[in-house]
């Protein structure tokens, strides 16, 4: 089955909000066999509206959109599907009375502009929300399913696992694989899979770089692939030629692949971080039962802060500087005995745009492990940017624990 997302929302096609819910959808739609062939944005507009619709009716076999249910002016997303289906409006006084009651309980009088969010189109099938006030909607025409989802990710990826997903059945889809690795450039990476992915040419292959490590996409040649095994061994052919260099598929983070191996292993973990501002603090309690393993984390800015809470020592500030080897070290180590944990990890840079020097240039970053087997650390120059900078700092740190882990379990 072909089908498409219509996104719809001023803010997206003005560039203030990033499309997320797109790339969201598509992924959750592959599984089950449906791949989106298109992607269409549009304001606030009914008569743009009308025109994707009118576009993409009888051309897709579903048509998922998302935006503009909620209650204010500018959420017309409704009256442009009722136009389009010539569909009139019924209010629903028994979801009324529920969503009066919702508010109710949080000690808050609804608004008289959510009664809109209980007006329902009389062809239109709903799809309750769980955790939202705007009601998913399905309309249909004799070719096409239009999925209406409110724009707001947790409401729609709701609707959308609860709803959406569970009624277009199970079909065997396509499957597409996500190796992701961390420590090494793309060039390298491409370089070192030549062979290894010359050897599967029913697979196509897209390395994808990011900040945190370069992603490699695998999927088959063409839909409906003979050998839907091809993808799956290909998979592992790169994860074995990589090694420890792979770290996890799909939507594994680094987080949370620490944090299952320290949870695996009954230990703790304890943060002392300067460039990085509580980011590596922020990848680990991503992760759900992260409080097992997380201890704290001691986010070290000042020259001050490094030496009273994780024992710095004053001559070796004064001799290598913040930003040095020897500071990181003592950093991790600090952190590992004022915690208390089985680990300690430490981050330490020159982020930018300022205070760069020709011997530590800005994108100079150290990370260091202190561990049961001692402490380890590692220089590195990364992108001199001040955010991509942090990203690749924090990754790389919790990258040197996931080897020292993995090198005293070999």
């Amino acid at each position: 089955m072909k089908a498409a997302i219509l996104t719809i929302g001023e803010e997206l096609i003005s560039g203030f909000t990033v499309d997320t819910n797109a790339a969201w959808i598509a992924q959750a739609l592959l599984p089950i066999g449906i791949r989106v062939v298109e992607t269409v944005s549009v304001g606030d507009d009914p008569e743009a509206i009308l025109g994707a619709l009118e576009r993409l009716d009888n051309r897709m076999g579903l048509v998922i959109a998302t935006g503009g249910l909620g209650p204010t002016h500018d959420d017309i997303t409704k009256s442009a599907f009722c136009r389009y289906f010539d569909s009139a409006l019924e209010f629903d006084t028994v979801y009324w009375d529920s969503l009066v009651e919702r508010f109710a309980s949080r000690g808050v009088v609804i608004p008289e502009n959510n009664r809109s969010q209980a007006e329902v189109p009389v062809k239109a099938e709903v799809l309750p929300n769980s955790v939202g006030s705007a009601l998913g909607l399905r309309f249909r025409s004799p070719q096409t399913t239009f999925i209406l989802l409110p724009g707001v990710p947790l409401e729609m990826k709701a609707i959308m696992t609860e709803e959406v997903l569970p009624s277009l059945g199970k079909r065997t889809g396509d499957k597409w694989i996500t190796v992701r690795t961390s420590g090494i450039f793309e060039s390298a990476l491409a370089e070192r899979l030549e062979s290894v992915l010359a050897s599967f040419p029913e697979v196509k292959v897209a390395f994808l770089p990011e900040y945190s490590g370069v992603n490699i996409r695998l999927w088959p040649e063409s839909s409906g692939n003979k050998e839907p095994g091809e993808v799956e061994s290909a998979a592992r052919a790169i994860e074995t030629e990589l090694g420890a260099l792979a770290y996890g598929r799909d939507q594994a983070s680094i987080g949370k692949i620490v944090v299952e191996a320290l949870t695996a292993r009954g230990e703790t973990l304890a943060l002392a971080e300067s460039c990085t501002g509580g980011l590596v603090a922020s990848l680990v309690t991503d992760v759900p039962g992260a409080s097992k393993v997380l201890l704290g984390s001691v986010v070290a800015y000042s020259n001050a802060v490094k030496e009273q809470q994780l024992g710095v020592s004053p001559e070796s500030m004064r001799d290598f500087g913040a930003v040095s080897d020897v500071v990181v070290r003592e950093m991790a180590a600090g952190a590992q005995a004022a915690l208390g944990g089985t680990w300690g990890v430490a981050t330490t840079g020159i982020s930018g745009p300022t205070g760069g020097t020709p011997k530590k240039p800005v994108g100079l970053a150290y990370i260091a492990v202190a561990g049961p087997g001692g402490t380890v650390s590692k220089e590195m120059h990364l992108a001199p940017i001040r955010l991509p900078h942090k990203a690749a700092t924090a990754q790389a740190a919790l990258n040197l624990l996931r080897l020292e882990i993995l090198r005293l379990e070999q």
